[in-house]
């Protein structure tokens, strides 16, 4: 630690690199004692440097450090998983804004549920929900069920399964749909930062960039979503105005929520007490 003190102080880096300096050596301690990663050299120093090597290379310490905070919790979190953000909590803000006055059960379906964040915030704050949490990743289900146990969540399931199949979870009706889908498209891949590109593609990557919102309001309309029961999506200012266009023949009461940059981060909408139409 002696060693650490006098290269950050002798160093020119800046103070956030400093910063993440300090986690990834906490983190080699922690694999020095775990004896869980396989270099040639099991040295503090030697894992501390392999460290540093894949954050230069812009791997995100999310991933180095094996966890990441979401709502002032910790989750586990790997290559197979979106690495939880703090934009993303405007969406559980929203769903408290529009359940504070309901106490009664719901049941919720999360498409797409990664490190299984959202669903486990909601099921922490609303423990008497039932909560279905589904994912087309089966290493992405590991990493949801792993931190369900942390944070000791029995009102969840986890389904195996792809939005696009037919027979996924038919026959099946939610109070509440949630998802933070897959939307960036090729056009805005040079304005993504580097670390994304560490992140898994499937859940970044669509095209077109409206397919997963446009298949999950089908399914909403056409059976899975009950009369009067609201679809909340993640979105961006990019696409934000293009959602509320396919939301608004089915669905009323559609807001449009801002995260801590004043940008369209969520959108949701009420579905109206309308007949299922058959065609896309």
């Amino acid at each position: 630690m002696r060693s650490l003190k006098y290269l950050l102080r002798r160093s020119t880096i800046d103070e956030s690199t400093k910063y993440a300096y300090r986690w990834l050596f906490s983190r080699a301690q922690q694999l020095q004692r775990r004896s869980q990663l396989h270099l040639k050299s099991k040295s503090l120093f030697g894992i501390f440097r392999h460290l540093i090597h894949q954050y230069h290379r812009h791997v995100p310490i999310e991933y180095l450090c094996g966890s990441a905070m979401f709502f002032n919790r910790l989750f586990i979190v790997n290559r197979h998983v979106l690495i939880p953000r703090r934009d993303s909590e405007s969406l559980i803000h929203h769903i408290q804004q529009l359940y504070k006055s309901n106490k009664n059960k719901q049941s919720i379906i999360e498409i797409g549920t990664g490190s299984g964040c959202l669903s486990i915030t909601l099921s922490r704050l609303f423990p008497h929900w039932q909560i279905h949490a589904c994912d087309i990743s089966s290493s992405a289900l590991r990493i949801a069920r792993n931190n369900a146990y942390l944070h000791h969540c029995s009102n969840i399931e986890f389904h195996y399964g792809d939005l696009f199949n037919s027979h996924f979870l038919e026959n099946n009706s939610f109070d509440m749909i949630i998802s933070n889908p897959p939307y960036i498209s090729k056009d805005q891949l040079s304005q993504c930062n580097q670390g994304i590109f560490h992140e898994p593609s499937i859940a970044l990557f669509a095209h077109p960039p409206l397919k997963f919102y446009s298949e999950i309001i089908y399914r909403a309309v056409n059976g899975w979503l009950k009369d009067g029961g609201y679809i909340v999506f993640e979105c961006s200012p990019f696409n934000v105005n293009q959602i509320k266009e396919l939301l608004e023949n089915q669905f009323e009461q559609i807001e449009i929520c801002f995260d801590t940059n004043q940008l369209a981060r969520v959108i949701s909408g009420k579905k109206k007490y309308l007949k299922p139409y058959q065609e896309r």
